[in-house]
């Protein structure tokens, strides 16, 4: 699955086609981690069940919304996002660009990576979503959120957590 696999900076580097967004990820692999690893968590994405897909995207619904609110602007306007509250959450996939697939250094036998991803309305901090065993554990600014941290359930800027 990880083509062009190569020594890097970090680790391992390489590439990955990731067909629901029909994007080529550039894929970094911690020093930590081997290549069996890394081919498990490959896997696993781009075999994600599909409440977990769907988890994705109104996570990233969610992070839109509230990021219009917070800086006071209409994203829909300006920057031609069609994305309101009453529109289907994957309609979102459009503005969401991955472009790096990161593999840490495994903490167990859990199955764990985050996605480095652009997005139409936060050009400076991006995407970050992060996923473990198949699940979902945090969609929020890019701030680099392996899947083996700690994702309390009043972290503001998770969008992973369904909030009322």
């Amino acid at each position: 699955m990880i083509t062009n696999i190569h020594d890097g900076r970090f680790g391992l580097e390489g590439n990955l086609r990731w067909e629901l967004f029909d994007r080529e990820l550039e894929v970094s692999i911690d020093r930590g981690a081997d290549i069996n690893y890394a081919e498990k968590c490959a896997e696993a994405l781009v075999n994600l069940p599909d409440d977990t897909v769907q988890s994705i995207f109104e996570a990233a619904k969610r992070n839109f919304l509230f990021f219009c609110e917070y800086v006071g602007h209409d994203f829909n306007e300006d920057m031609d996002v069609k994305i309101y509250p009453d529109t289907h959450a994957e309609e979102i996939r459009a503005d969401i660009f991955p472009h790096v697939f990161i593999v840490d250094k495994p903490k167990d036998e859990r199955v764990g990576f985050h996605i480095e991803c652009d997005c139409c309305w936060e050009p400076e901090h991006g995407l970050e979503i992060t996923i473990l065993d198949g699940r979902l554990v945090y969609l929020g600014p890019f701030e680099d959120n392996g899947p083996w941290g700690k994702y309390p359930e009043d972290d503001e800027w998770n969008f992973a957590v369904k909030r009322s």
